[in-house]
């Protein structure tokens, strides 16, 4: 899953270019803790531990969706809420209209990393300053994957896409306010469409420092473009013009 992988793109390059990567990622809702509704479940967090020469990496991602606020959910308490996020939610209380029009890939994958400071400290780096996790990390992980979609098209979709899109263009990582968890899970991957310039792409992140609270030291969360939204992007509403909607797309295709 691209979310797997975006654990080893945070961390990368590390100071032990021997050690070999091994990746895996669990899909669940964010929200967690024994106490909250509408299921109890533990808490889920990414981690990274090292063993015979190999990093193991685990994140926690949910695919999202529909949109929901801090305030719908009460801070991740309203279990009547948050199960709209489930799949059978979705489905159920049509929150996708199906007529062509939408989307049919997620608006983000919500993921869980560990931050590449303690990435540096479980590999035994000579140092593992927090300003290793400085800049905008989450944008070059969504750079990646844009990169990877415009790879993956057809050599013919790719030339349409060049010749008549609009671009994705990832921009500076945000952080939420407050920036605690409620506030990281409920703002979403910003799309903020520029018109003929293309459309810029924005995540929030929350990274919390080795020296942080135990609850939350060591993380590094961030809202992953989804490869798959890339290619839709790609393949057919990066080909509409701004002001056009659907029907821009046949004059590109003729």
């Amino acid at each position: 899953p691209w979310a797997a992988a975006a654990q080893e793109k945070m961390c990368e390059p590390l100071s032990d270019t021997k050690l070999q990567w091994e990746t895996s990622n669990r899909f669940c809702l964010l929200a967690d803790g024994g106490g909250m509704p509408p299921y109890y479940r533990p808490d889920n967090r990414a981690n990274v531990t090292v063993q015979d020469a190999k990093v193991a990496g685990a994140t926690i991602a949910q695919l999202r969706y529909t949109t929901l606020t801090v305030a719908q959910v009460a801070a991740g308490e309203n279990g009547y809420e948050l199960i709209k996020e489930e799949k059978a939610g979705i489905l159920g209380t049509n929150a996708i209209t199906d007529d062509g029009s939408d989307y049919v890939s997620a608006i983000e994958i919500a993921t869980k990393l560990s931050s590449r400071q303690l990435c540096y400290n479980r590999t035994n780096a000579p140092e593992d300053p927090e300003s290793l996790d400085d800049g905008d990390h989450c944008a070059a992980i969504n750079q990646a994957a844009y990169d990877m979609a415009m790879s993956t098209a057809s050599s013919a979709a790719r030339a349409r896409f060049q010749k008549s899109g609009r671009p994705m263009k990832m921009v500076s990582d945000r952080k939420p306010t407050p920036p605690a968890g409620p506030w990281w899970i409920w703002n979403y991957l910003q799309y903020n469409d520029k018109g003929t310039d293309g459309i810029e792409i924005s995540s929030w992140y929350a990274f919390y420092s080795l020296s942080a609270p135990a609850y939350g030291a060591g993380n590094h969360y961030c809202k992953l473009l989804s490869p798959a939204r890339a290619l839709e992007w790609i393949y057919t509403d990066g080909l509409r013009a701004a002001s056009q909607g659907n029907a821009a797309i046949a004059d590109v295709l003729i």
